[in-house]
């Protein structure tokens, strides 16, 4: 799955964590593994409400695949939209639109067959001309659909011989093609033709989606972000067990647990660390703690000083000395200790070790070294000279930055003023600054309005998603990348990665991208964090533990309702 990810990791009140007991951090562990705590002994399937109540703080921006950047709106089409092929519990592939599928000898050629009996939710006939379209529509308007675009690179033509088939014809082979269908997602042509810019197809909010999924939309209140789906009993694999869900969107995390303590919500999608010991506590709820894709970044200012518009960005932030310095300053470990509550580890590059069982993660990168005094002498042979006032200058370039978060994070702002503290022994001051979401998307996306950033990812299970954040071409209004960083090299590195169908070869192009992202810091990737969530095990059963976390598509499907 994809996305910017919202951060909800938040700090709960000091009554929360005076509940937890005051026990020491949970150790991370080393390897990928899936942590559960059953708080009770979890019923059998009896009957009983069955309208699944999800808690968060966050809200999706859009329902519009073509221009969405937050978790939850990703967490949304999971549920009310289909694709060829999906990732499944195990990280293979399986079937969801598609019955089956096949390439041909040369590797350029591939066929799909459709299920029988798929409809969209307003109950018309799903075609395979529909699910052409809806690539082609991408391939032909890759501005309008940033967000997608990456993942048609490489195709020439999308095809529907027939209504149950659909054929894809490649420049050259592609050997993560199963990856990439499984994000191109079916939407209804109609509520989608109209458009005939970029700009009028990504201001469509769409939150009155036609899809073909498992659950689809009832209604969707944008400014209370509670959003409603109904239970779709035509769904071409066999109907939900529940009625429908409800997400509520919270003010705070304190609010939310409390919720489903009482049990005014029966799943929480996201556990605060800090929070964690008092769920597994709790009367009825099972928490669940499992190893994920997430990580958790500073973005550095990267963008060109010849983009238009120009970056607003400190220009003392391109000189490579000044980002290793930073990068010098920051103590992970603590990070991961006091802030997360050890529910995390220490990251180096933006391929997380959880992708492909650790296959695309450099393991030869060696992090930078918490060490703030040679974070000075870095600095002093530079050339900036620490002023009065304890803020190091070299002539008119003042390392004075500001440091921005969204927010609605508590956790951002702690982590902030931690790393505040440690720059200022280095001479380089920084001033947190909590902005909402939407502001800080339009400040980073296409513009560099900014200087340092803290924010987080949720790359997808093959490292091409994530690899195509930093290329030149992403830096575009609706696309992906928010450092800005720009290299020629990397952007031929990850078109090279793409063509590579040996695995072998592939994966030394991978961990030569990330050896260049991490040398060049666009980015400080901080940490690797767990999926810690939470549900009513009194009130339904059936969930799907896996990196997708128990509230997928998958997942939801399976759940039942007990008494």
């Amino acid at each position: 799955m994809k996305q910017k990810l919202l951060y909800l990791f938040v700090l709960m009140s000091l009554i929360l964590s005076a509940c937890g007991g005051g026990k020491a951090p949970t150790a991370m562990p080393t390897k990928t593994t899936t942590v559960t705590v059953t708080a009770t002994a979890e019923p059998q399937p009896t009957g009983g409400d069955a309208t699944l109540r999800i808690g968060w703080v966050g809200k999706p921006d859009t329902l519009n695949p073509a221009y969405a950047f937050l978790t939850e709106s990703y967490t949304v089409f999971d549920l009310i939209y289909s694709t060829l092929d999906t990732e499944g519990p195990d990280g293979k592939y399986i079937g969801l639109l598609a019955k089956d599928w096949s390439v041909s000898a040369d590797n350029l050629t591939w066929t799909y067959h459709l299920k029988d009996g798929i409809k969209w939710h307003n109950g018309k006939a799903f075609t395979a001309g529909q699910m052409a379209w809806a690539i082609n529509a991408i391939m032909k308007s890759p501005d309008g659909w940033a967000a997608s675009a990456n993942y048609t690179n490489g195709f020439d033509t999308v095809t529907a011989p027939d209504d149950k088939t659909i054929v894809i014809v490649t420049q050259y082979p592609i050997a993560n093609m199963e990856y990439r269908v499984s994000f191109l997602y079916a939407v209804y042509p109609p509520d989608f033709e109209k458009f005939t810019t970029p700009t009028d197809l990504q201001n469509f909010t769409n939150f009155a989606a036609v899809g073909t999924g498992m659950f689809k939309v009832n209604k969707f209140d944008k400014d209370t972000g509670v959003l409603l789906l109904d239970s779709n009993m035509d769904y071409f694999d066999g109907a939900p067990k529940i009625d429908g869900i409800i997400f509520q969107t919270f003010d705070n995390t304190d609010a939310m647990i409390q919720a489903l303590k009482v049990g005014d919500i029966d799943l929480v999608n996201e556990v605060p660390a800090s929070a964690f010991v008092t769920v597994q506590a709790m009367q009825g709820v099972k928490a669940t703690a499992i190893t994920g894709r997430y990580f958790n970044e500073l973005i550095i200012n990267s963008v060109d000083p010849n983009n238009k518009p120009a970056p607003t960005g400190n220009p003392a932030l391109a000189d490579p000395a000044v980002r290793l310095a930073i990068a010098s300053c920051i103590n992970k470990q603590d990070i991961v200790d006091i802030v997360v509550q050890g529910l995390a580890s220490p990251a180096d590059t933006i391929v997380p070790p959880t992708l492909g069982g650790g296959f695309w993660h450099d393991p030869n990168i060696k992090d930078v070294p918490f060490n703030t005094d040679e974070a000075n002498s870095i600095l002093e042979k530079a050339g900036y000279v620490l002023g009065a006032d304890g803020v190091r200058a070299k002539g008119n370039l003042r390392l004075e930055f500001r440091l921005q978060f969204p927010a609605d994070s508590a956790v951002y702002p702690r982590i902030a003023d931690m790393m505040t503290t440690w720059f200022g022994k280095a001479g380089i001051k920084t001033t947190p600054q909590a902005v909402d979401s939407d502001s800080l998307i339009a400040a980073t996306t296409a513009v560099g309005d900014y200087d340092l950033v803290l924010w987080g990812w949720g790359p997808d299970p093959d490292p091409d998603f994530i690899l195509s954040v930093m290329t030149t071409d992403q830096f575009v209004q609706g696309g992906w990348s928010d450092s800005g960083y720009h290299s020629p090299q990397y952007d031929q590195l990850y078109l090279d990665q793409q063509k590579a169908v040996d695995k072998t070869e592939r994966q030394k192009i991978v961990w030569q991208m990330q050896e260049m992202v991490f040398n060049d810091r666009p980015y400080v990737v901080l940490y690797y964090e767990k999926l810690l969530q939470a549900y009513r095990s009194d009130r339904f059963t059936g969930f799907i533990e896996s990196i997708q976390g128990i509230a997928s598509g998958q997942s939801l499907l399976q759940v039942v309702p007990v008494k």
